[in-house]
């Protein structure tokens, strides 16, 4: 077995965790506005985003994993769940505030993703506030990713990085400027 197995396992699940996270974001978009209104398929929508974010978790989950296994950088529990507690030879400073920001991404991931499954017992209006937060997640899952990225200096994932963030810039967009079914609902 390769002896950075780890190392390749928490690179690639990384940057898988932040594409499924931008395309629930999007999803989550076209869902909430229906902007694609004559084609869309509501539930079909809300499967998918369901989906995306559940895997995203899923590979957030084996991002860290990896780091905890891999030799080269031995983060321990307390690097992974405390924001600013990891360092490691070699890292910069910005590297090392990226990791905290990635920290606190998987924190505001968890808590969208916990009071999305209990949605049913909780009030619309406090499941809509906490699920705002992934306006914010994705931007910091962005910079976590472009600070401490050891894949940042590749072409490939620089255009890929950029995809997603001007994606997440347009689904920003569209969200704030498209009117909520409940507003839309109470103009008409």
């Amino acid at each position: 077995m390769n002896e950075h197995i780890w190392w390749y396992l928490s690179r690639s699940t990384g940057i898988v965790a932040l594409v499924l996270l931008v395309l629930s974001l999007v999803w989550g978009v076209l869902l909430s506005t229906r902007a694609l209104r004559g084609v869309d398929r509501p539930a079909w929508l809300l499967a998918t985003h369901t989906w995306l974010s559940g895997t995203a978790i899923a590979m957030t989950a084996a991002h860290l994993l990896g780091l905890v296994l891999d030799g080269w950088v031995s983060f321990g529990v307390a690097d992974l769940l405390v924001p600013g507690a990891a360092t490691w030879q070699g890292a910069t400073r910005t590297a090392e505030i990226g990791t905290a920001v990635g920290v606190v991404s998987m924190y505001l991931l968890v808590v969208i993703q916990v009071t999305s499954l209990l949605r049913r017992r909780l009030s619309r209006r406090f499941w809509l506030i906490v699920h705002r937060i992934s306006f914010p997640l994705v931007l910091a899952a962005l910079v976590h990713a472009g600070w401490t990225g050891t894949d940042t200096s590749n072409r490939v994932y620089q255009a890929g990085a950029i995809t997603l963030a001007m994606a997440a810039a347009v689904a920003t967009v569209i969200r704030v400027i498209t009117p909520s079914r409940a507003r839309r609902a109470a103009n008409a």
